[in-house]
């Protein structure tokens, strides 16, 4: 059995260094420093399996190493519940707020609240975002005999639209009973959870209000079901205004005007005076149902307007017009509404380009050039397409960023920057990322832009890009768009006939190449893929798929270009509507295509209904032209990449699993 143990251990050691010196923070350090990671790490092993003696003997010798902290943190952590408190308070002001000593005070006071040592607990609170660790504060409070305070805790969790932790139960019950929860925060919290979409949780909340209130929120989460009902609602008590009333009919109006705008707007003219509706409700109402009014038909809007008096001096309002109008090409219209835009709208980027673009089209060729040329010089997607427009090159003024070794090791030097670069080193890049966030909130821009080209210079790359963003600097190209893993991409993307930059542009906007990122709907690693499309693409490819190979570098490029080729196939060689698809998915691509006509390509961006996906759409194509200069090719221009937009009738394919959830 021993010789099994220490023949794991060796193993684990092999491995560990074989790790280690792959890790490019590591790449110039001394031998010294290669030997303290290889003792914290067996020491933090011998800690895991008990072996004290063995642990105490390493950590002795370790207590000049960076990540020491982490060795005592987890020798408290081992023991919480019978660690004595002194040594707690000693650790915590030994390291006052760095992530290690948030973490354990948040260990700590989980711990009191299981054991229920509620003075403890109060005495040792810190605020936290964790709400049911609040409300055990509260349930603290209230055991102590200090019910204001607990109540004053639980109105601040109270007013959310989402649920709350069991534990909140007890300390909600007492101060529902108290009389301190009234029936004004119990309809607020109901209004909030409506809000949220959360008709189950607000019939749940009901039962705070008297019974015979709770027959409205039983019939706004019908209305929610059926936006319709409303109508009934209204027969049904036609006269008899209250504020429930008022909420239900309202949100009822708002969800009806989402299909049936004019119908919506019909039943508003002849209710709205007959209601006591706030100013508030009226605001709110008004301006959903001007939006839905010109979205839904832009022709007829303007009567609707007019007979509600509604006000259409709204920055979307002029928006949905503008957009209308080019997407019917009618730039003299377009124009017009651009003309009712405040000044800095008219300035900015986006407008000064379709300000041109409709000015080229109506044939005054001179003030459209003068226009262009305003935004040519910029780095961007309106600056690129505008530089195309008026004949010009691009100007990618890269400026980078050279700091002195000097500052470069003031940086290094500082502890959370020491702790950072040793857990990159080793591979644990989570807590790595929370000592580098750490360090970024004590730095100056000057010391950020250090700390940035610091990142670069241990290939941690997404740090670098998020640290120069937190700078606010823009200009270092080398930096910010870094050519990782070049091979990999450059290789894969030839296979499948991809043009590198493009697939490097993906990286970049997905992950800011970020190994082992996860996004909230489950996507992973540098090209964000869902694990049912990689699983779909790895079939097509004849290779094994298992999730976490989405975690590793070559699979995940090799599978997520694999797509990329799959969705542009799709659409016939567009890659506009092949990068949509790879956000938003094939599918809604397809209902957002014009009906019966071909759009211009930039107009179709515009008029992506997605606000996200149009950004995206907008980058990606930054990035490429970015992208392609990095690799040393001469930028496609922006106009020549983006093919027109065919009608419904011309993009036509089979549904698939990948076509209807994008990555």
């Amino acid at each position: 059995m021993l010789i099994a143990v220490q023949n794991i251990v060796k193993r684990i050691f092999i491995v560990s260094l074989i790790g280690i010196l792959a890790s490019p923070a590591i790449a110039n350090v001394d031998r010294r420093t290669m030997l303290q990671r290889q003792m914290f790490q067996d020491a933090e092993y011998a800690l895991k399996l008990g072996h004290m003696k063995k642990y105490r003997g390493l950590e002795k010798r370790l207590r000049d190493y960076p990540l020491h902290s982490y060795l005592k943190y987890g020798e408290i952590k081992r023991n919480l519940s019978s660690t004595n408190y002194k040594s707690i308070h000693r650790f915590l002001q030994e390291q006052p707020g760095t992530p290690l000593a948030t973490r354990l005070q948040y260990s700590w006071l989980k711990s009191l609240a299981r054991k229920r040592q509620w003075k403890t607990l109060i005495d040792n609170f810190y605020y936290t975002t964790d709400r049911g660790l609040q409300c055990d504060f509260a349930r603290a409070l209230l055991m102590q005999k200090q019910p204001k305070r607990a109540y004053a805790v639980l109105e601040g969790l109270w007013m959310t639209g989402k649920s709350l932790p069991k534990r909140c139960d007890y300390p909600i019950s007492r101060w529902h009973k108290s009389g301190g929860l009234s029936q004004e925060l119990v309809w607020e919290r109901i209004r909030l959870a409506m809000q949220a979409r959360r008709s189950r949780m607000a019939l749940y909340l009901s039962k705070y209000l008297p019974k015979e209130e709770r027959y409205w929120v039983r019939m706004w989460a019908k209305v929610r079901r059926d936006p319709n009902y409303v109508m009934d609602v209204y027969s049904r008590f036609q006269g008899k205004d209250s504020q429930p009333l008022r909420w239900v009919l309202t949100d009822g109006l708002s969800r009806m005007a989402r299909k049936d705008a004019p119908s919506a707007a019909q039943l508003w003219y002849e209710w709205r005076e007959e209601f006591q509706f706030n100013k508030t409700e009226k605001e709110r109402l008004e301006r959903r149902l001007t939006l839905a009014l010109v979205k839904d038909d832009p022709l007829t809007a303007n009567t609707w307007l007019k007979q509600l008096q509604l006000d259409a001096t709204d920055k979307r309002v002029h928006e949905f017009y503008i957009l209308n109008a080019m997407q019917d090409q009618d730039w003299e219209i377009a124009l017009d509404w651009m003309d009712r835009l405040n000044p800095e709208e008219k300035h900015s980027d986006r407008w000064r380009y379709w300000r041109a673009r409709s000015l080229e089209a109506v044939g005054r060729l001179d003030e459209a050039r003068s226009v262009y040329l305003l935004n040519a010089d910029n780095r961007n997607y309106y600056g690129f397409l505008s530089a195309d427009r008026a004949g010009m090159q691009y100007k990618f003024d890269h400026r980078p960023i050279n700091s002195s070794a000097r500052d470069l090791s003031n940086i290094e030097k500082m502890p959370a920057i020491e702790r950072a670069r040793e857990l990159y080193a080793l591979k644990r890049v989570v807590d790595a990322r929370r000592e580098w966030n750490h360090a970024l909130q004590h730095l100056d821009k000057p010391q950020l832009l250090v700390a940035a080209q610091l990142a670069h210079e241990w290939s941690w790359h997404d740090r670098a890009i998020i640290t120069f963003a937190q700078a606010k600097y823009w200009d270092d190209l080398e930096k910010r768009f870094p050519l990782a893993h070049q091979d990999l991409v450059v290789n894969h993307a030839r296979k499948k006939s991809i043009n590198p930059a493009w697939a490097f542009a993906i990286i970049r906007q997905e992950s800011a190449f970020t190994l082992d990122a996860k996004s909230h709907a489950g996507a992973l690693g540098l090209m964000q893929l869902l694990p049912r499309t990689a699983r779909e693409m790895a079939r097509s490819l004849r290779i094994r798929f298992r999730r976490n190979d989405l975690l590793n570098a070559n699979t995940n490029v090799r599978l997520g270009i694999n797509y990329l080729k799959h969705v542009k196939d799709k659409f016939k060689g567009n890659s506009v509507l092949a990068t949509a698809a790879y956000n938003a998915g094939g599918y809604r691509v397809k209902t957002w295509l014009p009906k019966d006509k071909i759009l211009p390509a930039d107009i179709w961006v515009e008029s992506v209904p997605f606000r996200e996906t149009k950004d995206y759409l907008k980058r990606v194509l930054t990035y490429t032209v970015i992208y392609e200069q990095r690799l040393g090719k001469r930028p496609t221009p922006l106009l020549e990449r983006m093919l027109p937009i065919p009608g419904t009738a011309t993009v036509v394919s089979k549904n698939t699993a990948t076509d209807n959830n994008g990555v």
